[in-house]
């Protein structure tokens, strides 16, 4: 199981109804390119809006595979956006390999970094954004950062991975002004689309 720690002071509202929250994620074409990204996803999965009862204007959809890849394990999860901008992406039961490719999409990680004590190892482009990552041992698990540019931030936490085996996790990409949630959504949603189809492209219109 996943522990997460205090959380910070929540970050300022940039959409103060769901109605300006859709609209937005519209005309961005974020809406777009994640059900794009289900469309093409392998193994195939199949999406659902994601229903929120809370007060606050959330959107989003809920994805599940369609046919168990292991046993009688499906993955699922949610992609999340919520008033402050801040889209997050939570998957369950994803193969582990699979998370690290979707990781790789976003910026430099080397596996063995996982191991504590471990050296970091520059990219070979030092344009490269690189993941910070901090593993957890007392619960297995590992956090990440990375600061693919000024006006946005990403972060993670996940299970140790196992090549073959399958883990839970979630990454959050933060906008840091309501300008910059058209880049940092489009981020968000190439990470999704690694996720769901397990090729670097961009989703296809």
């Amino acid at each position: 199981m996943l522990h997460t720690t205090t959380p910070a002071p929540p970050p300022p509202d940039l959409f103060t109804t769901r109605q300006a929250l859709d609209h937005e994620l519209t005309t961005t074409d974020t809406f777009k390119a994640l059900h794009a990204s289900v469309h093409a996803s392998s193994p195939s999965l199949t999406s659902q809006p994601h229903n929120h009862h809370g007060q606050e204007p959330v959107s989003g959809l809920h994805f599940t595979e369609n046919t168990p890849h292991s046993g009688h394990v499906h993955t699922s999860g949610t992609v999340v956006i919520t008033p402050d901008g801040t889209l997050t992406v939570r998957a369950y039961a994803i193969p582990g390999h699979r998370w690290l490719t979707a990781l790789q999409h976003l910026g430099a990680l080397h596996p063995h970094a996982l191991r504590p004590g471990a050296e970091a190892i520059e990219p070979a482009d030092p344009t490269t954004p690189s993941w910070t990552l901090r593993p957890q041992l007392k619960d297995r698990s590992f956090s990440g950062r990375l600061q693919p540019a000024d006006h946005m931030e990403v972060t993670m936490l996940a299970e140790l991975p196992d090549t073959v085996g399958d883990l839970n996790a979630l990454l959050t990409v933060t906008p840091a002004s309501r300008t910059a949630c058209p880049a940092a959504w489009l981020l968000a949603a190439g990470f999704f689309h690694v996720l769901a189809t397990g090729t670097p492209g961009q989703p296809q219109s």
